[in-house]
């Protein structure tokens, strides 16, 4: 009898833990194929490098939170390549791995980023370009600015600024960026008949200096060996934007010249709109990142249910692989005829965060910071 009873209870004890194993796996299974159902489209948003600031702290929240909104459940993956076209490459490659439907891509360089759209189109995976167009690949859309108005704005700028005899150094973006051949394009079609002229003189290469990857130390440096190489006879300076501005400020800082050469820039970042109100830099370019994360997010709503956006796409920009569907977005230029509404707007608190009492702190009470 003791036998007996012995042994009931650890059959009893076995078939129990067998019963919570097997139910264990159901309901893991159950769970699984639940959160596989659950589970939504995968979107990857690439982005080119974190020197410039509007990537982390403007293209990133603002485009999520947009496509969050229209797409309940959507999973974003979002990387930074940090100025790295190779690791921009392998992230775009890995996403696809992963199941993307969707890459939402700030190319680094144009034409190397093709590659990997090429192989995207063929697994039928869209690819977005955002703020830079991606060349020699077919691609679902590009959602960006008026690239030839900003570089329009920044020359026509210059050109008021400056006087007939003046000395003027241009600055590019970085060589592998399409939008930097936009905005040089821009500029150069107010400054190179002034320099055909004789009205104004160029410092340096024809088509200006190039800037890899948009680097400000880069720029600083370009900007010292102009100093040198013309005795710091420098009358103004045409910088692509405003990170670039900020290192050849720091240039013509060092030789006294700062606030008295007239300084272009783009993006009318916290930084570059400190400097208009200083008067260090003389303008910058704005582009409301807003509406360009929000088209964004509107068009990679559309290719996620295989539709086309009604009314969003406003032109057709020819990539050399065919007709892309674009939004381009208007811009308008800055400075201190019109910064001060800029400062007294939601501008700086939305977009970067930043109160006017903040913004105007290092600045002190001057210009539009009274």
């Amino acid at each position: 009898m003791k036998r007996r009873l012995t042994k009931r209870p650890r059959f009893l004890g076995l078939v129990a833990v067998v019963g919570i194993l097997a139910l264990t796996l159901v309901a893991t299974a159950i769970s699984s194929t639940q959160s596989k159902k659950q589970a939504g489209p995968l979107v990857a948003l690439l982005l080119p490098e974190n020197v410039t600031v509007r990537w982390e702290a403007n293209d990133k929240p603002l485009f999520v939170k947009n496509l969050k909104k229209l797409v309940p459940g959507v999973r974003i993956d979002v990387l930074n390549a940090l100025n790295d076209p190779a690791k921009q490459q392998s992230q775009a490659e890995a996403e696809l791995t992963k199941g993307a439907k969707v890459l939402v891509v700030a190319p680094i360089d144009q034409k190397a980023f093709a590659v990997v759209a090429r192989k995207a189109a063929q697994q039928g995976v869209k690819v977005v370009a955002y703020d830079r167009l991606i060349r020699g690949a077919p691609i679902a859309a590009y959602d960006s600015f008026d690239g030839v108005a900003v570089g329009t704005a920044q020359g026509k700028w210059l050109a008021a600024h400056t006087k007939k005899g003046d000395q003027i150094a241009v600055i590019n973006g970085s060589f592998t960026d399409d939008n930097a051949h936009l905005f040089q394009t821009g500029y150069m079609s107010i400054l190179k008949p002034l320099f055909a002229k004789g009205q104004r003189i160029q410092l340096g290469p024809k088509a200006g200096q190039w800037t890899d990857r948009w680097d400000p130390p880069t720029a600083q440096r370009q900007m010292e060996q102009l100093l040198t190489k013309y005795n710091n006879n420098v009358q103004g300076v045409l910088s692509a934007n405003d990170g670039m501005a900020g290192g050849i400020i720091a240039a013509l800082k060092a030789v006294g010249l700062s606030g008295k050469v007239p300084v272009t820039g783009q993006d009318a970042t916290v930084e570059g709109v400190q400097r208009i109100i200083l008067g260090t830099q003389g303008q910058s370019v704005l582009k409301d990142f807003r509406l360009q994360a929000a088209a964004a997010a509107r068009i990679t709503a559309a290719l996620l249910s295989g539709k086309t956006p009604a009314g969003l796409f406003n032109k057709k920009v020819n990539n050399g692989a065919g007709s892309v569907p674009s939004v381009i977005l208007p811009v308008r230029s800055i400075d201190k005829s019109n910064v001060g509404a800029l400062v007294n707007s939601n501008w700086f608190p939305t977009v970067f965060g930043v109160s006017k009492a903040q913004l105007c702190k290092p600045v002190g009470k001057i210009g539009a910071c009274k």
